[in-house]
Parts: structure tokens; sequence; C-alpha cells
């Protein structure tokens, strides 16, 4: 069974969501199997899971930093409120009933032996579960029945640590008072304390933080400065949602409901130079937008009564009169509409009337629709030139939306049904699908349209989502590393930081390995020790390239170019270069890559090298399905196979990327090391990409790795032709 830690807070957005996501990417880093676990979350911020089921949107995030896939077992209970005195209870991500707080308070004790299952399946798949508690352990009036904080750690036999904001003050009273306010045994699970948001000299901080420990006779574990590292936040709390200001280029209005929910759908636009995104809760705050945007909701019809009383009912209309252009998602895409119905008080009961926008009507009724669904944008209406382009994205709604005539069908699902209705011109339309704007092609064509018609030029590059929230996980991880002490958590878990292994290196990739250059067997014993270092010299001599005890002309050795530093490829296309300027007969392939790269164009004009296409990336992987990715598997194995067949006639082969194919799991090592076994004695074999395995290691005679000290990307600047790509 895993080992388990948990993360509460002295309050809610003290940072225990940013805390566990940082600890998930660093044990995952240090190659062990972690998931994060939330025993019951309150959030209208969800996400539906491969299997349709819904869970908290934080736990997606955190999963995401763990690099595993999001699972209705990491979020038992989520609780989406619907007024100040109920909520929607989520229960294995299935929709359980809508109860009051009385009345859910009451049936907690009964919900226990369904965490319970949650937690133990988890546990039994990996090495560390971190479990983040809710609000504050220190609520002593719900303490009885508590299942989330001191209630949770029991139940799991955890440590927990306890994380204080000490940006909104009063930081050493909080983390005092949340620790005595508990009884003795509580106290007594508290392992550390960590200082969160820290702004200044630390030194100046340190006496306080002495006092706290003698007080509490808990040490601190660290203090993380006030950093600012994108990952998608779990509430309405968040600190996005104050954002308030246009800067300049492109002006974004978001319109803030009282209910909003998925307001992460939007967080995309914060990485487009030139886009300023603001969130607006008064009709004076809304000025002249470009483009307006209404988020989720997780009671449209109440939301829509308070968009009249605020009068942002008619600036709203005022703006579509004027031809800006506005754009609704889930429940915003309700309010769109002409009519909102309710006939058993699904969410608010009774009918009204909504914008009016959209030429549709929304019925709501009991059933939820959850999927994960993709559709192609219908190729008559060319939306932004992307006709018939591909879309996907998550649906979680209780309402079904139709077209009362007049709305133009914008996206036809793969199931048959219609999503998303536009008028006319384009410039209003609506969809059900969250993450929509994850969508590349859609979300540039949608900005670029706005920018040529506002006279900018717009930027020929970006920076892809995937690799942007890469970037933040590793940035998140570097903090904890930096500023917490980890050695002393990994004492707190009862186990090694690496068990069996020394650490060489402390580059880590953009996917979360650790670079682990000291190769060691499966015991734990270093390659050479002491007791075989004065090796026979005569033996060694005899050892050719590869490691292989043969005929010392056998001269082809195996290179590794590896590590999260920019040039890797940039390596491997230079010696490419070199080797064909001596004269050698170079086979070239890249896994995972289109085939449009700038390198592409001069290598393939050498006369000494061969380069062997691939079929095309026309999608990111992570965004294939399960059958794409096999499919794209099973391309990669037959091209393998196909390149150590050609390569017969050739002094090198060139696998750019074959190494990060591998650690994604769409190429089999095992064939690719059946291969560099096998090969011809004369062929140099080299290789390209992030997270060798140690058994890959072991074959190579080189393994060199680019380790990133500085990089553009995180500072946002994109990809540029000629330099990334």
């Amino acid at each position: 069974m895993a080992k388990a830690i948990m993360v509460q807070g002295t309050m809610s957005n003290s940072g225990k969501t940013f805390v566990t996501a940082g600890l998930c990417r660093v044990f995952k880093q240090d190659g062990y199997r972690v998931a994060p676990f939330k025993s019951q979350n309150m959030a209208l911020n969800s996400y539906i899971t491969k299997e349709g089921l819904e869970i908290g949107r934080a736990q997606a995030m955190q999963a995401e930093a763990a690099m595993i896939e999001p699972t209705h077992w990491m979020n038992p209970i989520l609780l989406k409120p619907t007024s100040d005195m109920g909520s929607q209870v989520i229960v294995n991500g299935e929709v359980y009933d809508n109860l009051s707080a009385q009345e859910y308070y009451e049936k907690k004790n009964a919900l226990a032996p369904e965490v319970m299952k949650a937690f133990n399946h988890l546990a039994e798949e990996n090495d560390i579960i971190v479990i983040e508690g809710a609000g504050s352990p220190a609520e002593i009036n719900l303490a009885e029945n508590d299942i989330v904080n001191m209630g949770m750690a029991k139940m799991a036999g955890a440590p927990v640590i306890l994380v204080a904001d000490i940006d909104r003050g009063g930081v050493f009273a909080s983390a005092y008072g949340t620790i005595k306010l508990l009884p003795k045994e509580d106290q007594d699970r508290f392992c550390g304390v960590v200082i969160n948001k820290f702004r200044g000299d630390v030194e100046i901080l340190k006496p306080g933080l002495k006092m706290l420990e003698e007080l509490t006779d808990k040490p601190v574990l660290g203090v993380l400065p006030m950093e600012k590292i994108d990952v998608d936040d779990e509430d309405s709390l968040s600190d996005r949602l104050n954002q308030r200001t246009f800067t300049e280029g492109l002006d974004v209005a978001v319109i803030r409901l009282p209910h909003i929910s998925n307001f992460t759908d939007f967080s995309v636009f914060e990485l487009i130079d030139g886009v300023s995104l603001r969130y607006v809760t008064d009709k004076k705050e809304l000025q002249d937008p470009d483009l307006i945007l209404l988020p989720g909701t997780k009671n449209t019809m109440a939301d829509m009564e308070w968009l009249i009383e605020s009068g942002l009912e008619g600036v709203l209309l005022r703006a579509a009169g004027k031809g800006k252009r506005i754009i609704g998602i889930c429940g915003g895409f309700q309010l769109l509409g002409k009519e909102l119905h309710d006939p058993d008080y699904v969410e608010h009961g009774g009918s009204m009337r909504g914008l009016g926008l959209l030429d549709t009507s929304t019925v709501f009724q009991g059933g939820k629709t959850r999927t994960r669904i993709r559709g192609n944008i219908r190729e008559e209406q060319n939306l932004y030139g992307l006709e018939n382009r591909q879309v996907e994205g998550y649906e979680i709604h209780m309402g079904v939306t139709a077209n009362l005539g007049g709305a133009v069908p914008m996206i036809e699902l793969e199931d048959g049904r219609t999503d998303a209705y536009m008028t006319a011109d384009g410039r209003i339309w609506g969809s059900y699908l969250h993450g929509i704007f994850d969508n590349e092609e859609l979300l540039f064509g949608l900005v670029h349209d706005m920018m040529r018609e506002k006279g900018i030029v717009p930027g020929e590059h970006h920076l892809s989502v995937a690799e942007y929230k890469e970037i933040q996980y590793n940035k998140l991880a570097d903090l904890v590393r930096s500023h917490l002490d980890v050695e002393k958590i990994y004492d707190i878990l009862g186990i090694e930081r690496l068990p069996g292994k020394e650490r060489a290196s402390q580059c880590f990739d953009d996917t979360g390995r650790i670079s682990d250059l000291n190769v060691t067997s499966e015991k734990g014993q270093a390659a050479q020790t002491s007791e075989n270092a004065g090796a026979s010299e005569k033996e060694e001599d005899a050892v050719g390239c590869g490691g292989r005890k043969d005929d010392v002309s056998k001269e082809g050795c195996v290179h590794i170019y590896c590590g999260d530093g920019k040039g890797k490829t940039t390596c491997v296309m230079g010696l490419t270069v070199r080797a064909a300027g001596a004269g050698k007969k170079v086979l070239l392939h890249q896994f995972l890559k289109g085939n449009d790269s700038s390198e592409r164009k001069i290598i393939e004009g050498l006369s000494n090298v061969t380069v062997v296409p691939g079929p095309g990336m026309e999608k990111f992987t992570f965004r294939m399905n399960e059958e794409e990715l096999q499919a794209l598997h099973e391309q990669n194995d037959a091209m393998l196979e196909r390149l150590f067949e050609k390569a017969k006639d050739y002094d090198m082969l060139v696998m750019d990327e074959s190494v990060y194919a591998m650690s994604m799991g769409l190429l089999t090592e095992e064939k690719v090391l059946e291969c560099l076994q096998n090969r011809p004695g004369h062929l140099e074999v080299v290789m390209s990409g992030r997270n060798p395995s140690e058994t890959l290691i072991e074959q190579a005679d080189y393994v060199s790795e680019i380790c990133k000290r500085k990089h553009p990307f995180d500072r946002g600047l994109s990809s540029r032709v000629g330099i990334e790509k």
C-alpha cells in the first residue's frame, strides 16, 4: 500500500492545492508512482474523466502534475453549490442528490466508506498518495463528522503538513491557532508548517519562525515565496477573478457570474501575446471590449436574474447591437438563448427569458450530460476559415438546448448531435464544450480574426497549451525543491528519496522524470564499485562500443542526447552534418514530429543523408484518444523495423525523439533494445529525447544530458522558426 501525506491549510486559498500539486510533481520526478486525493471538494470548477465521471478541476490539475490520467478515485465527493444553503452532491463521479448543508452533514458518515474505497484503490496502484484537505481543520463545529481534514488523516494514517498564507496577514496567529484549537491527538498528526506567499527578506522572518516552532513544537518545513506560477485554480477564490484592468492589444472581458463555474475555460487567452483578459462584475466595468465571454454557471436562471438586476443585461444587448463579439460556454451558452425552462425544478424552477441573442430555447431536465467528446466545425460555416476542423472538449450540463429556427448550427458532434449555435455573421455563438479554447486552431482563428479587424498584425507563433503547462509544473517543482525541506518530507513519509539509486543529477526534463545518469543495477549497486574498479584492462580493451565483448573492429557506438534543455535535436542534426561531411552514409527519421521542421529543408538536401519521412502529426499526442495512440504506437514499431533493415547499408542511423517516444509508451523499448543488440557491428546509432530508461542508458556508449538553466519559454516567449522549430 502507498505511503500517504496530507496537506491542510489554515484557511481556504492558503495554498493547499498549489503545494499538493508541487509535491506530486516532485515525487514523480524522483521516480515514484504518485496520485493526488481529496475526499470532499466544494467547487464549481469541475472536470470530466475519460470514463465520463465528474471530479474537481483541482484534482485533474494535480493528476497532470503527477503525469497520470485523472480518475474519479481522486475525488470521491464533489459538492457543487447551487445556492447559499445547498449543493448538488456528486459521489464517485455521478450525481447523488441535491442536499441542503444540514442534510449533507447528516449523511457524511454514510459516505465515509465510499471515501475509503476510493483511497484504497489509489493506494494499491501507487507508491505515494498526496491528500489535500479542505478549508481549515480548525472548524471545530464540524469536527465530529469530519471526513476531509483530520478525519481523513486518521482514516489514511497520514502525517499532516499545515500551509499558512502570510500574504493576508496574521500568519503566526493562524498557524498557532489552527494547531492549538485541535485535540492533542490531532495536534500530534502535524509534522510541520509551510509558510506560503511570502514577499521580502526571509532573514527578517526567521525569528518569528523560530518562535512558532517553539510554541507549537512543530518544525517549519520552509517558506515559499510569492511567485507567479500558472496552474489551474480550484474555485472562485482564485486570484485570476480579480483581474479587472485592460492593458493592451485585444480586450477580452469575462462576465463574472455569481455561480460561475469552469472559469479555467478562458485561462488560455492569458497565454497569447497581445491579449488582455479581465473579469467584470459591474456594468460600469464592461466598457468597450473586443470580446465578451459568458462562462459556465451552476444556476443559469438565477444568474440570468442577476444579469437583469445588475443592469448587465442591457449593456450586453447594446454591445451586441453594435456588433460586438459575444461567446457563451455551457451555462453562458444557455444564457444567450431566448427561453429558459425548468419545469422539474432541476436548478431554479419556472420559465424566464434569456438574453435573446441566439434563437434557441433551453429546457432543464434531471439527467446530467457528462462526456468527453469530439466534433467538427460544420463545413458550410467556415468559421474563422476552419471549415470541417475537429474540436474536442467535455460536457457537464443538465439542460438541452434546441434551435427555434433562426440559429445557425456550428459544430456536429461525433455522436450525431449538434453542439453550438451561432448567428449568421458568426459574431455571437455558444457551445456546451468546456475546454473548447484549448483547441488551438479555433483559439488562434478567433484571436487572429479579431486582431486583423482591429488593425493588429497577428504574431506568427505561439506556445502550445501542453508546453506551457509542463513548464509551469516544473517551475512549481523547482520552487518546492528550492524552498522546502524535501529530505525532511521524505523522512516523514518513511521512505528513501530514491530507493537503491544514487542521484547524480538535479536536471529534470519537461515530462517530469529525473535524469539519473548514475547507472545502477536492479539491486541498487553502482555499475562500477571499488571491488570491480580495477577490472582487467585487457578485458576492457576487448569490449567494443555498445558494451559487446566482440571484435574491436565493430566500431559502431550508441549515442543518447537527453535532458530538459534546448538542443537535443540541434546536437543530433549537427552530428548528422558532421558524419555526412566525413563521407558517411546517414539514415535519419524523426519520431513524434511532422515533416515540416526547419532543419529538414537543409538535411534532406545533403547528398550523404537519406531522410525517411513519417506519417505526419496532425495533432498533439495529448489530444489523441486511445485508439489513435495505439495506432501511432504500431506505426512507430513498424517504422523501427523498417529503419534497422534499411540501415544495414548505412554507416549511421539517426532516430530523433525516439527516446521520448519510448518514455511515452509510443515506441516499444524492448524492440529498440533488440534491434541495438542485433545491429551490424559497424552501425552508429544516434537517439534523442527525454527520459531514457536505465536499461537504455546501460546499452549506450555516449549519454549527453542537456540541462536547462534558463529558457525564454519560462517568460512566455513562443517557439520561433529557425530556433525552436
